[in-house]
C-alpha cells in the first residue's frame, strides 16, 4: 500500500457503488444542469465587466485568429487536465496512470488500476480545476482586454467541463470513510468493507 491507496483491493472489501457516465443519465442530466448553470453565472456577471463587444474590437483576421487560438486552447487544455489527474494518481501511488478517448461518448480520461481512499480520491478528481482554474485567472489579471473574453472562454471551458469531476467529489464526500475507489477512466467503482456495507445503501 502506498499512502492513499492499495495496489490490490484489500480482503474483505465488496461493491458498494459505480458510477458510470456512459450509462448513468442522472449522472448526465446534473451535469448538464450544472454545466448551464455555471455558464450562465459565469459570464452574466462578467459581461456588465467586460462588454463582449471589445473582443471583436479588432481586425477581423485577428479575431479569426484569436477565434482559433482559442479552440486550440481547448483542446490543450482538455490535454491538461487529464494530466494533473495523472500526477495526482502518481503522487498516491508511485505508479503512472493510463490516459485514453472514449471517442463514442467524447470523453477524454485519466485511468488507474490502484484503489484510492476517500480523500486522495477526492483530490485526485478536483485538482484539475483547481490547479488551472488558479492559472488562468492569474493569467485573466493582466490580459489586454481586447483578448479578455477569448481567455476567459477557456476559464469556461474549464469550471463547466469539470462536471463530471464536480459530480464525483459531490457523490464521494457523502460516502462512508472508508469507502476505495478504483477508477478505470469511463467508470468508477467505489468499495466498502463487507461487515460496513451492510449499515450503507447505494443512492
Amino acid at each position: 500500500m502506498k499512502t492513499g491507496a492499495y495496489e490490490r483491493l484489500p480482503q474483505g472489501y465488496d461493491l458498494y457503488k459505480r458510477i458510470d457516465f456512459t450509462k448513468d443519465r442522472e449522472a448526465l442530466r446534473t451535469m448538464v444542469i450544472w454545466t448551464i448553470v455555471a455558464a450562465l453565472a459565469m459570464i452574466l456577471p462578467m459581461l456588465l465587466v467586460h462588454p463582449i463587444g471589445t473582443a471583436f474590437d479588432m481586425p477581423k483576421a485577428k479575431v479569426l485568429f484569436c477565434i482559433a487560438a482559442m479552440i486550440v486552447g481547448f483542446i490543450v487544455y482538455v490535454f491538461l487536465h487529464e494530466s494533473v489527474h495523472g500526477i495526482c494518481m502518481r503522487m498516491f501511488t508511485g505508479s503512472g496512470a493510463s490516459f485514453g478517448f472514449d471517442i463514442k461518448n467524447g470523453m477524454a480520461y485519466a485511468s488507474s488500476t490502484w484503489f484510492f481512499k476517500k480523500w486522495p480520491y477526492i483530490i485526485i478528481a478536483v485538482a484539475p480545476v483547481l490547479v488551472w482554474g488558479i492559472i488562468i485567472a492569474v493569467l485573466l489579471g493582466d490580459v489586454d482586454e481586447v483578448y479578455f473574453w477569448y481567455l476567459y472562454a477557456v476559464q469556461i471551458f474549464n469550471i463547466t467541463g469539470a462536471a463530471g469531476d464536480i459530480y464525483v467529489i459531490c457523490s464521494v464526500a457523502r460516502m462512508p470513510k472508508d469507502v476505495l475507489a478504483h477508477d478505470s477512466g469511463r467508470a468508477m467503482d467505489f468499495y466498502l468493507p463487507a461487515k460496513e456495507r451492510k449499515n450503507y445503501y447505494a443512492d
